[in-house]
């Protein structure tokens, strides 16, 4: 578990950080080092952690079960799963409606991503993962509506609505139908 346990700090300390970070003037560590030096530096160490996270959650044994999840509900986690691929999509598409209700598409489609994962039950290293990415969104929303970051001064268009639920709905049908266990050794139902 040690190269996991790293793999959190690299990963999350610095997500967390971002998070939480000042943005005030002369107080933003993203200003006074520049933006590209700053995204450089934390995508590599956030990039290095996340894969020694997930090397370290495919090599770490599985341990005693912390909790186990209510009985049938991983037959039913799909259905959840696609309103979170399509906020998670409308995050990288053009401005829609989804995207312009959900306000921060992505941290909402992670913590439901997370919040589901984590009520399916699991080990220790199950519920770290799972818990930390549901905190995590948790606290990157807080700080992102207390700091006002909301969408604004731009018209929607459907066409970003579309296309995320077009691929939305095609990266679900793709982790039921195989895709989740060719990826994470785990079949989606």
């Amino acid at each position: 578990m040690t190269i996991f346990y790293i793999g959190w700090v690299l990963f999350f300390i610095p997500h967390f950080y971002s998070a939480a970070r000042s943005r005030g003037e002369g107080r933003d560590m993203r200003a006074k080092i520049g933006e590209a030096k700053y995204m450089g530096l934390y995508s590599v160490i956030t990039g290095l952690g996340l894969g020694l996270l997930i090397w370290g959650y495919v090599k770490a044994p599985l341990g005693d079960i912390v909790f186990a999840g209510p009985h049938g509900l991983h037959h039913y986690a799909w259905v959840v799963m696609i309103p979170a691929l399509i906020l998670l999509i409308s995050a990288y598409t053009p401005l829609g409606y989804i995207k312009r209700a959900a306000q921060h598409p992505m941290m909402l489609a992670t913590l439901i991503w997370a919040l589901l994962h984590l009520a399916l039950g699991g080990d220790l290293k199950h519920v770290l993962l799972f818990g930390s990415f549901a905190l995590y969104a948790l606290v990157s929303l807080f700080y992102a509506f207390k700091r006002g970051a909301q969408l604004k001064d731009k018209t929607p268009n459907i066409v970003g609505d579309i296309m995320a639920i077009v691929i939305g709905l095609a990266v679900s049908g793709a982790f039921l139908h195989g895709l989740h266990n060719i990826v994470f050794g785990v079949p989606a139902i």
